[in-house]
């Protein structure tokens, strides 16, 4: 009865030691895939802090550009001052006082791009966004 006792309890002890060497072995498992799942983290935080300040740098380009297309249209629908004299022109401000009226009549008449940004002192973006408005859809 005693070696049936030691047999058993040896048994025992095997089974016993393979659900644990199982045990270890699903732990290193988890431990890899873990280490996997971290780095996909670490990863995809980084894709969004990215995303975030890529977001930040459009929302600045667009309200600086929302200012300028407002100083623009102000501009173009500022009215014809001829009669009050101008001390010195402002030196971001090719554009006379008169506002954008002989710009518009060249463009009316068929002027391009290039020749607005050469002949007038418009940036190229100035001459495309008064193309779009008064070109009839030239370009």
């Amino acid at each position: 009865m005693t070696d049936y006792l030691i047999w058993g309890l040896a048994l025992g002890e095997l089974f016993i030691l393979a659900v644990l060497l199982r045990l270890v072995g699903s732990k290193k498992r988890l431990e890899r895939e873990l280490k996997v799942l971290e780095e996909r983290l670490q990863r995809s935080s980084e894709d969004l802090a990215g995303l975030c300040s890529a977001a930040v740098a459009v929302d600045r380009r667009l309200a600086a550009n929302d200012n300028r297309l407002n100083t623009i249209a102000d501009r173009v629908n500022r009215p014809i001052q001829a009669a009050a004299p101008q001390p010195h022109p402002v030196q971001d401000d090719p554009v006379p006082a008169q506002g954008y009226e002989d710009v518009i009549q060249k463009i009316r008449r068929g002027a391009d791009i290039d020749e607005l940004v050469r002949d007038c002192g418009l940036t190229r973006d100035e001459a495309l966004l008064l193309m779009r408005l008064h070109g009839g859809g030239k370009r």
